[in-house]
């Protein structure tokens, strides 16, 4: 089986570490970011779709939580989340968690939709403007705040005034969070219902790959 390839620099942290980033003063006001995955340890795959991660090389797979509930399902972020956050015990990763966000790269009829280790071409017939949030992009410390705010709908506690405009663009880099969302799939002709893991065993690439990893103790 082919081993992920080496890269130099200090190595990602393991899934399941977790780290809490503030998000406004108020005492205890925070959010535990858990890493689900590294690009080229976890996600490495000796076929075509090791392409589809290189825009995410030296960026962490992660989820993020506010006390019970699930925020962010799945985002890429800068190594700096993890670096600047506040460790925190760490909490197993199953295969159930592994949810990557959907974005878009090319234009026209080389624009696919890539999400996660699978890609779906969207042929564009006609020149669409695809949205900034929609393409790839690993949140700084920064941004991921504010994502995790918006998200909670206290949008009014941004301290950037922009963000507080309705018709702001959210920058998710994340296909599913934006308006419309489903009417990306639909064009890529991603079946109705289906889960990541669906579109992994569709293509055959990650889970689905033969002798692929697993996802921790837990799988």
């Amino acid at each position: 089986m082919s081993t992920p390839r080496q890269r130099s620099g200090p190595q990602p942290p393991p899934p399941g570490t977790q780290v809490a980033i503030t998000l406004t003063t108020k005492p205890g006001d925070h959010a535990i970011v858990r890493v689900i995955a590294a690009p080229h340890r976890e996600l490495a795959d000796p076929g075509r779709a090791a392409q589809l991660l290189e825009p995410f090389a030296g960026a962490l797979l992660v989820d993020v939580r506010v006390g019970e509930r699930l925020v962010l399902p799945g985002a890429w972020v800068r190594r700096e989340v993890v670096d600047r956050g506040e460790p925190r015990p760490p909490r197993p990763v199953r295969p159930t968690d592994l949810r990557p966000p959907a974005v878009i790269v090319g234009e026209g009829q080389d624009a696919a939709l890539h999400w996660g280790l699978t890609s779906w071409p969207l042929a564009l017939q006609a020149p669409l403007a695809i949205p900034a949030a929609a393409r790839p992009d690993p949140h700084p410390v920064a941004r991921l705040r504010r994502l995790v705010l918006v998200a909670l709908g206290r949008r009014d506690e941004v301290a950037l005034t922009l963000w507080r405009q309705d018709g702001f663009e959210v920058p998710w880099h994340d296909v599913r969070l934006i308006p419309r969302a489903a009417w990306w799939f639909e064009i890529a002709q991603v079946p109705p219902g289906t889960r990541y893991a669906d579109a992994e065993a569709a293509q055959q690439v990650g889970r689905a790959s033969p002798g692929q990893w697993p996802m921790g103790p837990s799988s």
